[in-house]
């Protein structure tokens, strides 16, 4: 799922280049508009065979008629905003990753909503992440485009600044590109997160780890200052509650700039057992290259919005060992090439996204998450904006998504808001250059809710 912009020196430059492909965190939508009625959909399950119950959708106080603007002969249009410029411009590798997935099916014929087979033509806008840019092209998007629905938009404080508008309208913020608490709040029911996993979610696996090999370690905390980074403090402080983990310090530092140096070397001097890295983009391995320079050799827990092998490269020896987790298959592990999944995923983004690198976790992120946005689709019972939203708030068991992990499954519900609650522990071998699986697969299906802090589940 998805904050740090690039040093300004030479170097910088150098690594910013590198880091084309790294990795996801991010946001939700707000604004405001007119509201009519109409009527709900019948609810239905993707993966798990359909049903009427009660919706969780209301679309009472919908605008009338908007149901299936966007939609035109066989072509559905979607839209989506991220950082295509600026120092947030490593994000464009999700967008490889989503085109490749989109012309891959529309090469078949596109995806069938109830019978009828539609092609996807995904439009994107460039916000540089920044979220009064973000709100502008939403709102083109919807007004003068005149979108189906929005789709992967790349950012929390982005999604944030555009919620009231697509929860008036109506529109579907679906798969928003960011593991953050917020897209759980109820009051929101027209937005729905990816398959990132929640930030809380690996708080809870990095705090049941300790318990067991380390019961009485001392962390140190290095969190972005925003509600990214807020989600990894507050949630940890929350679970160490009755245990003997102990937080000795924690260290914010300006989500506009990847300088840590001086955060990391005074967490250093704590000498504490356990590291956790709330950061994102460049931060991450200037983060372990700054440890590695203080000679500090904790246990280290990194966001998973780092899991990216050019981040990870950039640290070098400094990865080696760090822990993090995943809800999709490593494309870098050799062993999983003959992976038909794997297989399909490499072979049709170097066809279609020529420039991507198909072993960095962040185009496999796009890949898989256009795909769970067209398994959405074929499982709406009709093609309009209430049905498709109604579907993607009741998925049951969906499996075999893109490069989504072979056992796992992921459901949603009106008790449950969260899809990327199954994932795995990651080790990464610095000498291998990929990551290696601790232990089974987690499943947290309907537990994220219960685990986030309060104050940013009902921001």
């Amino acid at each position: 799922m998805n904050h740090i912009p690039l040093e300004r020196s030479a170097a910088s430059r150098w690594l910013r280049a590198l880091a084309l492909c790294t990795v996801v965190a991010v946001l939700a939508v707000a604004c405001g508009g007119s509201r009519k009625t109409s009527s709900n959909p019948g609810t239905t399950t993707a993966g798990g065979g359909g049903g009427t119950t009660a919706p969780v959708v209301n679309t009472a106080n919908c605008p009338a008629g908007n149901d299936t603007v966007g939609v035109s002969g066989d072509t559905i249009t979607i839209g989506t905003s991220l950082p295509e410029s600026g120092l947030y411009q490593a994000f464009t590798a999700i967008l490889k990753g989503e085109k490749s997935y989109f012309e891959y099916m529309n090469a078949q014929g596109g995806v069938t909503v109830a019978g009828k087979k539609y092609k996807i033509n995904l439009v994107d806008k460039d916000d540089a992440y920044d979220a009064a840019k973000t709100v502008t092209n939403v709102n083109s998007l919807i007004n003068d485009t005149k979108v189906f629905s929005l789709f992967n938009v790349v950012g929390t404080k982005n999604n944030l600044a555009v919620r009231d508008l697509v929860n008036s309208q109506c529109v579907p913020d679906l798969l928003i590109a960011s593991g953050a608490v917020q897209w759980g709040n109820t009051k929101f029911p027209w937005m729905l997160g990816s398959e990132l996993v929640p930030y809380p979610d690996e708080m809870q696996t990095l705090v049941d780890y300790l318990k067991t090999t380390k019961p009485n370690a001392k962390i140190a905390v290095l969190k972005a200052n925003d509600d990214f980074g807020q989600s990894y403090a507050d949630t940890l402080k929350a679970l160490i509650v009755g245990t003997n983990l102990k937080i000795v310090q924690t260290q914010g530092y300006d989500p506009e700039t990847s300088e840590v140096k001086a955060q990391v070397t005074s967490l250093a001097a704590t000498k504490a057992d356990v590291f956790v890295l709330g950061g994102t983009l460049l931060a991450c391995p200037n983060a372990l290259n700054a440890m590695g320079d203080a000679g500090w050799k904790p246990i280290v827990y990194m966001s998973g919005t780092c899991v990216s092998k050019v981040l990870l490269g950039i640290a070098g020896k400094n990865a080696n060992g760090i822990f993090s987790v995943t809800p999709l298959i490593d494309p870098s592990a050799p062993a999983n090439d003959s992976n038909p999944a794997v297989a399909t995923y490499k072979a049709q983004v170097k066809k279609y996204a020529k420039d991507a690198d198909v072993s960095d976790g962040i185009v496999a992120y796009g890949w898989t998450t256009a795909a769970l946005f067209a398994k959405i689709l074929e499982s709406s019972p009709k093609l309009t904006r209430s049905a498709v939203m109604e579907t993607a708030r009741t998925l049951t068991g969906v499996k075999g998504v893109g490069l989504q992990l072979p056992q796992s499954t992921w459901t949603t519900s009106a008790k449950d808001w969260f899809i990327g609650e199954t994932f795995q522990l990651i080790k990464y071998d610095a000498t291998a250059g990929h990551s290696v699986n601790v232990g089974p697969i987690t499943d947290d299906n309907g537990k994220t809710a219960a685990i986030s802090p309060k104050i940013l589940l009902t921001q």
